[in-house]
């Protein structure tokens, strides 16, 4: 990295406290930046032409080997700007015609708050673990977006290693925890007490890095996830207030709005999420049922599915979540038809798609093919209820609520929360669900 005695206008990147190693990992103020291989290789990139300007064909000959489109580049750099949001100090602009070029922010330099020195941040290069074991978590974090049963599995396993080869390595117990959150959420195939295990470590984890980008609002979900709504809102607030730019931070933030009934701010905060990172289809499909949750018309709603459909067309979640709203709007048996033919193609190859499935068959009049899905991925936490309500059979589905309430954990405010499932709410058992479930949302 070119290296100058600069002014406040104009600081260096290594005066700004950026470092590349010998491995070719970017560090910040000694603290590993935990980037995918293509963003990390662009960032190496910006910093060591710093402070000219980088051309499109420079990106294509040493990051892609030549083998570079503008749409590639252009989500590599939107995803390295959100890798890099947390930071505050730096800013990738984009010259039309020419390139991008990297801006250290020094004033932003100057006013950051100083990291106190603790013995964990003092030995970095001690704990510093293994190159293969960082590109191994960031191997884990692809597969927990795929967000399949496969690639669940596949993560649990790759941070398990991780953790057990370098336990003081902070970012592989973010994403274990992460993985926890996530199988509470969407299959349910978890344990309270994992949960909570996961709430110590990240504990442990506040303690050696309490300015690790996604901390908080991992602990937010996780919280989430055992309804502890109110203490969940402040993890999620402490985790924007850090990281204003931070996608995830967004998204997490919009479903904790979306569990606790209020599904108008979650709009706003799915949204930004969506526009801070437009190339992920998990966030789109959020915003579309952000949308139904918040009342909007179905109709529009259907167009907004269509749209990231379109914009996203080998994102299976964004299939299901277009056949899903197809059934929801106006159901067809072509659109059954097209949910069977994709179980049978891609089996399922999201953990949301059997209870979508499931939802698809039961309304579009196949209520035989829906049971058998039940059946056969039956969950404790009423995973299915949107399907059973569409086949009015609604104290089947108050008696899933009931065991799933009777957990103290898992999908279920988001699964009463969905317009699909309205009419659980005419039950007359199901005040004292409400009561259960919601009992520590913040009052507004």
């Amino acid at each position: 990295m070119h290296n100058s005695s600069g002014t406040l206008a104009d600081i260096d990147p290594v005066s700004a406290g950026f470092d590349i190693d010998r491995d070719g990992f970017v560090s910040y103020k000694n603290s590993l930046l935990f980037l995918p291989p293509k963003e990390r290789g662009s960032f190496r990139l910006l910093l060591n032409a710093w402070p000219k300007v980088v051309s499109k064909e420079a990106f294509s000959k040493n990051v892609w080997a030549g083998r570079m489109s503008d749409e590639s580049l252009a989500r590599c750099i939107t995803q390295l700007r959100r890798g890099l949001s947390n930071l505050g100090v730096v800013q990738i602009e984009s010259l039309y015609g020419q390139g991008y070029r990297l801006t250290i922010l020094s004033d932003k330099v100057r006013r950051l708050p100083a990291i106190p020195v603790t013995p964990q941040s003092s030995k970095s290069e001690v704990a510093k673990p293994h190159a293969a074991l960082i590109e191994a978590c960031i191997h884990a974090r692809q597969l927990l977006e795929r967000r399949s049963l496969d690639a669940f599995s596949q993560a649990e396993s790759i941070l398990k290693n991780v953790v057990a080869k370098a336990p003081e390595y902070m970012v592989a117990k973010l994403l274990l925890a992460q993985y926890v959150a996530e199988r509470a959420f969407f299959d349910g195939n978890i344990q309270r007490s994992q949960i909570d295990d996961a709430l110590g470590e990240l504990r442990s984890v506040q303690e050696a890095e309490p300015y690790l980008q996604g901390l908080q609002s991992q602990r937010g979900y996780l919280l989430d996830c055992q309804w502890h709504f109110d203490e969940a809102k402040v993890a999620h607030e402490q985790a924007l207030q850090m990281s204003p730019d931070d996608d995830v931070a967004y998204y997490r933030y919009g479903f904790h709005l979306l569990t606790s009934n209020a599904p108008s701010e979650a709009v706003v905060a799915l949204r930004s999420a969506v526009q801070l990172n437009p190339f992920s289809p998990n966030m789109a499909v959020g915003l579309v049922r952000g949308y139904a949750c918040a009342g909007m018309d179905p109709a529009e709603v259907l167009v907004h599915a269509r749209s990231t459909y379109s914009s996203h067309p080998d994102s299976p979640s964004a299939y299901v979540n277009l056949l899903y709203t197809l059934a929801w709007v106006d159901p067809q048996p072509e659109v059954a038809h097209a949910a069977r033919h994709f179980v049978q193609k891609n089996r399922y190859a999201h953990a949301l798609s059997s209870r979508a499935v499931a939802y698809v068959l039961a309304r579009c009049g196949d209520h035989a093919g829906a049971l058998e899905i039940i059946e056969k991925h039956s969950s404790i936490h009423g995973i299915h209820l949107a399907a059973l309500v569409a086949m009015d059979m609604l104290d089947e589905a108050m008696e899933k609520v009931q065991a799933a309430a009777d957990t103290g954990f898992g999908v279920l405010p988001f699964s009463i929360s969905v317009p699909e499932c309205e009419a659980l709410k005419q039950h007359p058992d199901y005040p004292l669900v409400h009561a259960k479930v919601f009992s520590r949302v913040p009052r507004k």
